[in-house]
């Protein structure tokens, strides 16, 4: 039996500009699908040569241009999906891009009027008597942990065998949906075989999650995640994580691995226990995970750094004590402060996630949640993240404000052209609880705005963070410049993205025009502020016309005189009345501006494709214009030196120190050598 598994669709919503066209280049989040590998291997062991299983990572696909963005797309992936005529085809579902599983589907049993599907993954598990009622292109729904259900499912279509008998399954009969009883958790995942790897093209580079084990014991209220796995904490041996992660720096040459466990220290001894397992391994490899703030200890963050690990993801969720209580999460927000600034300190960077939108929000716990939300990007100096609540079917929450899912989110959705854009536009619109995650609870005590202006926004404060410290001391509040911005977004939304469903969504650019328009409202032209902002809106501005995502300064070789130099490519000097060095280290030591000299920055883009932003002197600056032609180092010092102004007492020596600065920073570059 030929059977083909593959994942749902996955929107990389950072590649996605604010009115983003219909039709474009589908920005995507490439990853190796490891639990359908992981189906796949459990599936290959217990049945061997009566299954042939392949795996299509569908986003890997759509970034190479195999699948085209035009009025087809969801028959193309059919298309795509039937091409070695398979006998059943496994859709992996994803809360945001249910509507385009279903969409797929139709578009399969076109194409194939006897083919088998099947649904499974987390978003259709606790919907799934309705999914299958509700979208009669589906044949099977694969509930919670799936290697075992899926590999007895395909044993059985393989053999004639009694789906009765298949736990775990829904599925449809000749005249009505069956759900068979709820399939026990694993309760050894080492039995589980180890994903399929060599399954999946790109191993070796694609973003990976490895499964190191699953479930977690708390009840927060507006989360699905525990009540999937029974609120059963479970991991793999220590043994058994090294192994994998040995396999895939051995093999495919990962030398990082994020770890997909929603808790991964709930059990702070097991977590020590395989800390010390991997240092004695001397993997040399480094790994990310996930953690609450109360479970987890400077001691454990300790050893945790020492094992290699490099990042860890706090969900904090609020920044009101009340709101803590109300979804029983229950955090100390004191500690948590601790906790992310211990973490930043021994060397891990602390990543935090706050939520806003819940139904019972007030002004007073948003603006709290916004006050820590900056307070965390600062203390933790890294990243944070701002969401809205997303609604889970299988969440707590949900039953009791389900019947105030009204709002669309102002969230992106996939580009799509035309018709396949209309087709989705209206599965979506066409049940909002069973595509819950492109709907907002209603909010009665806060503007549907604020929680609009939410939905895309964090990545770009982030991107500012070194801003913050400086402009929200202008304000009474964090949520006072929130309001402000919220207002403004709108505005020009209403002017500039007439058209577009998101009025509150903007980028990097409008966040820079916003404070520019700030900062002349308080009064605050020629400050350090001023030259904060007027260097990020360079640099991103030359990020954009140099097509450069990063800040990586390059080493190269020393100059000798007789060289033949010239500028290395496109770059962009500016001049700023404070010393961009402390801006960028520190926006609260900025000091004086300079009255005499201006500070001048060059941004230029190298050879790896990263934006470099080097502070280079007067002097610097007359070599990179004298080099716009090859000329021999000797011959542009001299005219540097007649260029210089009186005030300038650089010598032929000194000129010669900044030319080779300039190389070393690829400012300048060798053409020919003497």
């Amino acid at each position: 039996m030929k059977l083909t598994l593959a994942s749902s669709l996955h929107l990389d919503h950072g590649g996605m500009p604010p009115g983003a066209p219909e039709g474009m280049a589908i920005p995507v989040q490439c990853f190796v699908p490891v639990g359908l590998l992981s189906l796949k291997a459990a599936a290959d062991q217990a049945l061997g040569n009566a299954v042939s299983i392949r795996v299509d990572e569908l986003n890997t696909a759509i970034a190479r241009g195999e699948i085209a963005n035009d009025a087809g797309f969801h028959d193309r992936i059919a298309a795509r999906l039937l091409a070695d005529s398979p006998d059943f085809v496994g859709l992996m579902t994803d809360a945001d891009s249910l509507h385009h599983t279903t969409l797929i589907a139709d578009a399969l049993r076109a194409r194939a009027p006897k083919l088998l599907i099947c649904a499974g993954g987390p978003t259709t598990s606790p919907v799934a008597k309705r999914f299958l009622e509700r979208f009669d292109t589906f044949d099977f729904v694969v509930r919670g942990e799936g290697e075992r259900t899926f590999t007895e499912l395909a044993g059985a279509l393989a053999t004639d065998g009694d789906l009765q008998a298949v736990a775990g399954l829904t599925w449809r009969g000749p005249t009505d949906v069956h759900h068979n009883r709820d399939r026990p958790l694993i309760d050894d995942l080492d039995d589980i075989p180890i994903p399929s790897f060599d399954a999946y093209a790109e191993t070796g580079s694609a973003a990976l999650y490895l499964d190191v084990g699953r479930g977690c014991p708390f009840k927060c209220s507006f989360c699905s995640t525990a009540p999937f796995w029974n609120r059963q904490f479970r991991m793999k041996s220590s043994e058994r994580i090294i192994a994998e992660m040995r396999l895939l720096r051995d093999r495919y040459g990962r030398d990082h691995v994020n770890f997909s466990h929603d808790l991964f220290t709930a059990n702070q001894k097991l977590t020590a226990q395989f800390c010390d397992a991997l240092e004695a391994a001397q993997l040399g490899m480094t790994w990310s995970c996930s953690s609450r703030t109360d479970t987890i200890s400077p001691k454990l963050l300790e050893r945790m750094a020492s094992a290699g690990c490099d990042e860890i993801y706090y969900g904090i969720e609020s920044g009101a004590p009340e709101i803590q209580h109300r979804i029983d999460k229950n955090l100390d927000l004191d500690q948590c402060r601790r906790i992310v600034a211990a973490t930043r300190d021994v060397g891990i960077r602390p990543v935090t996630g706050l939520i806003i939108g819940y139904p019972f929000e007030t002004r007073e716990t948003i603006g709290r949640t916004m006050r820590l939300f900056f307070d965390l990007l600062q203390d933790g100096g890294y990243r944070a993240h701002l969401f809205t609540l997303c609604p889970f079917p299988q969440a707590p929450m949900f039953d009791s404000h389900a019947d105030t899912l009204e709002r669309e989110a102002e969230y992106h959705d996939l580009p799509l052209a035309g018709e396949a854009g209309e087709a989705a536009r209206a599965r979506l619109r066409s049940d909002h609880a069973m595509f819950s995650s492109q709907f907002r609870f209603a909010t009665p005590d806060v503007p549907a705005a604020w929680i609009n202006a939410s939905e895309e926004i964090s990545a770009h404060l982030v991107l500012l963070r070194r801003i913050w410290p400086m402009l929200l001391p202008h304000y009474t509040s964090p949520l006072d410049m929130y309001e402000r911005w919220v207002a403004w977004i709108g505005d020009t939304n209403r002017v500039t993205r007439a058209t577009s469903r998101l009025q509150h969504n903007g980028d990097i650019n409008d966040l820079l025009g916003f404070i520019g328009e700030e900062v002349v409202r308080l009064r605050l032209r020629g400050s350090a502020l001023a030259s904060a902002i007027r260097y990020e809106t360079i640099k991103y501005g030359a990020a954009a016309a140099l097509d450069t995502p990063d800040n990586h300064p390059e080493s190269h070789a020393a100059l000798e005189f007789g060289d033949i130099v010239a500028r290395s490519g496109k770059l962009l000097v500016a001049a700023f009345r404070h010393d961009p060095r402390h801006l960028v280290a520190d926006a609260g030591a900025a000091g004086p501006p300079s009255l005499t000299h201006p500070y001048w920055v060059v941004f230029a883009k190298s050879p790896e494709g990263d934006l470099n932003t080097i502070r280079v002197t007067g002097t610097g600056r007359r070599l990179i214009e004298l080099a716009a032609k090859p000329s021999a180092i000797g011959a542009l010092i001299e005219a540097a030196l007649l260029r210089r102004p009186a005030a300038d007492d650089f010598d032929r020596e000194e000129c010669l120190r900044t030319a080779q600065g300039l190389l070393k920073h690829n400012l300048l570059a060798i053409v020919r050598t003497t």
